[in-house]
């Protein structure tokens, strides 16, 4: 859609650079004599041909080159005719519901003309160059904007806002060799009554073989406090990321491998718990998303844009056709950056970003998504995690719907990928604690506690794309453990039971075997609703009752037992805990077979000290759990 008023105002205020600019580059811009009378403001076909007839014409013909460069690969063959029409503001195919082309006009002289002049939209045909004045305008105009009439994307109460430990000091000089300075944020800047703002950076860290990471050590940490840093010494997504800091006239930086004290004896542990306020009272979250690493850089030329000027029936009427680059989705939504398990809680927390991708920036807040076209987007998919004031979109659904969400949202997080594979309990756990704030309950390392209990706790390995999960390894010096009744425990993707709604008893609702959590047994000192919740050296434990499966083989045969690791494991003895039953459809239908919904267990070491872990889930009819023999009380650990 039209962002109007933003591209109006950027158009205006650069109209002698826009205007150069293109003028520049239709010189040598020619079109065949057909598309020289094209009256694009008509409803008929402008142009309609056969793709054999269209590919000849591309060589002296620039709108043809254009178009026929839009097309899919093998969409049509040679003698197919093909109708090229307009809509509103973009050139689309009989057969396409996907813009072909996009439309522009750079001026808005709407008295001249109204037969068109409401349909095409303002916006930019060729996009500003990175690093110049007219890039960091629009990119200030979009936060400033923002600030004036996006009150829902900033903090209700500015004292609230938490200050990370330390930030990076960028100061105001724009010379490449100044340097900057690692603040202890809390005691050198933060002042009473002051807002104290910062941006914070979101980017891979690639391989640390080909991208210096550029680390606060304890080794280091007082020189760079002390002496600070020269900027040219930085990688270049650092140091782009101070450019841009500094163009937006923000004091503060923060950096995650800067200013977290990295290695065995740094404070990440701490730091990490503090991911939810570094990111959600940033005044702005920046996100390298064309980086493959710390020393990619982000602010590089794009692609050159082409662009075709259609002349109107009275002067100055031009639009612009040009390559339809609009895609949040494919840019951000499914970019690299966005599969680095880190990002999607950095996504979700931060109330505005700015995504520096290949084809061009985007802007996104609560209000939707802009691009550097000047144009304006929704993306229903991804409206949720842009939420400004994460989860408050989604607590409007239905129960029901928040139950799809808060699966979906896991099912993608464990499809990311990490550097360190045990941070996967961590990264997620400032968008967790979001979460069981808004649920009003207790809960951490992917279950929930209350209504959600039971569903959260039958998630399953994805059998669609895993033969098999991973048990992690963690660290032995790690200060919390993560049970296995946890998708957090496992590499790989997962997804949950497919279960009715409205037709299952829940056992943990009942009082026999009744599934008891670890928030209900523990003092609230001990477990909060932090995913990282593990005391030292302790263990976090489901307590219920198991049961002997009476015919597991048939149940395996069925394909009504997952395993979370792919398979069972040999010669164990595993038992089952109930924790929800199906109850019948339409009473008084005699006997029914119904549906457990189940943990599998299998004995964790020691037989005798009654500790078990979980091995999968299963969908087990009632006949083959043997409910003759009172049930074993075990501890899920």
């Amino acid at each position: 859609m039209e962002d109007k008023s933003i591209a109006l105002e950027v158009l205006r205020h650069h109209e002698v650079e826009i205007t150069d600019s293109m003028s520049m580059s239709q010189e040598k811009i020619k079109l065949c004599e057909e598309c020289k009378k094209l009256e694009y403001w008509s409803n008929k076909p402008l142009i309609s041909e056969n793709l054999a007839t269209m590919r000849s014409k591309v060589q002296q013909c620039a709108l043809h080159r254009i178009v026929c460069r839009a097309f899919r690969p093998h969409a049509y063959k040679d003698l197919d005719i093909i109708e090229i029409r307009r809509c509103d503001s973009w050139l689309v195919t009989g057969t396409m519901k996907m813009p072909l082309l996009s439309l522009f006009k750079i001026s808005d002289d709407s008295k001249r003309n109204r037969l068109y002049s409401d349909e095409i939209h303002l916006g930019l045909p060729k996009l500003f160059r990175p690093s110049t004045s007219p890039f960091y305008d629009l990119l200030m105009t979009w936060i400033q904007d923002c600030d004036s009439n996006h009150p829902q994307c900033r903090p209700a109460n500015k004292s609230t806002v938490q200050v990370p430990t330390r930030l990076i000091d960028v100061g105001r000089v724009v010379c490449d060799n100044s340097k900057v300075y690692l603040r202890e944020a809390a005691s050198e800047i933060c002042h009473p009554g002051n807002e104290l703002r910062y941006i914070a950076l979101s980017h891979p860290w690639g391989n640390g073989t080909h991208h210096d990471h550029f680390c606060t050590t304890t080794e280091n940490l007082d020189s760079r406090l002390s002496v600070g840093l020269e900027v040219e010494h930085f990688p270049s997504t650092f140091r782009h990321a101070i450019e841009v800091t500094r163009a937006l006239g923000v004091p503060y930086l923060w950096i995650d491998s800067l200013c977290i004290v990295q290695g065995p004896d740094g404070d990440f542990d701490t730091e990490a718990k503090r991911m939810e306020t570094v990111f959600s009272s940033a005044y702005c979250v920046i996100a390298a998303s064309r980086a493959n690493g710390t020393s990619s850089g982000f602010l590089w030329e794009r692609p050159e844009r082409e662009a075709v000027r259609l002349d109107g029936y009275l002067a100055n009427d031009s639009v612009y056709v040009c390559e339809a680059i609009d895609d949040f989705q494919n840019d951000v939504i499914e970019g690299a950056l966005n599969k680095r398990g880190w990002v999607l809680q950095e996504r979700a927390l931060a109330p505005r970003t700015i995504y520096f991708t290949e084809n061009q920036t985007y802007w996104e807040c609560g209000q939707g998504v802009r691009c550097e076209t000047l144009t304006k987007l929704t993306n229903s998919k991804a409206s949720f995690l842009g939420d400004s004031n994460f989860p408050k979109r989604a607590m409007r659904s239905t129960r029901g719907a928040k139950i799809r969400f808060y699966e979906s949202l896991y099912k993608q997080y464990s499809n990311l990928d990490f550097t360190k594979i045990h941070d996967r309990p961590i990264a997620i756990a400032g968008l967790e604690q979001r979460l069981v704030s808004a649920f009003k309950t207790e809960g951490g390392y992917g279950v929930f506690n209350g209504e959600f209990f039971g569903r959260s706790l039958l998630w399953m390995r994805d059998t669609q794309q895993s033969n098999g999960l991973t048990l992690i390894e963690f660290p032995r010096d790690q200060k919390f453990r993560v049970p296995t009744w946890s998708w957090a425990a496992y590499k790989g993707p997962i997804t949950y039971v497919d279960i009715p709604f409205g037709h299952v008893r829940w056992t943990y609702e009942a009082a026999e075997g009744k599934i008891q959590s670890p928030w209900t047994a523990r003092d609230s000192d001990s477990t909060s609703g932090s995913l990282h919740t593990g005391e030292l050296n302790g263990r976090i434990d489901l307590t219920a009752q198991a049961r002997e499966i009476s015919n597991l083989g048939l149940a395996e045969a069925q394909g009504k037992v997952i395993y979370d690791e792919g398979t069972s494991l040999p010669n164990v003895h595993t038992l089952c805990v109930i924790v929800g039953s199906e109850t019948p459809k339409i009473e008084g239908h005699g006997i029914q077979d119904l549906e457990h919904y189940v943990l599998l267990v299998t004995p964790s070491n020691n037989l005798s000290d009654g500790v078990y872990r979980r091995v999968g889930v299963g969908m087990l009819l009632e006949s083959w759990v043997d409910m003759s023999k009172p049930g074993l009380r075990v501890h899920i650990s």
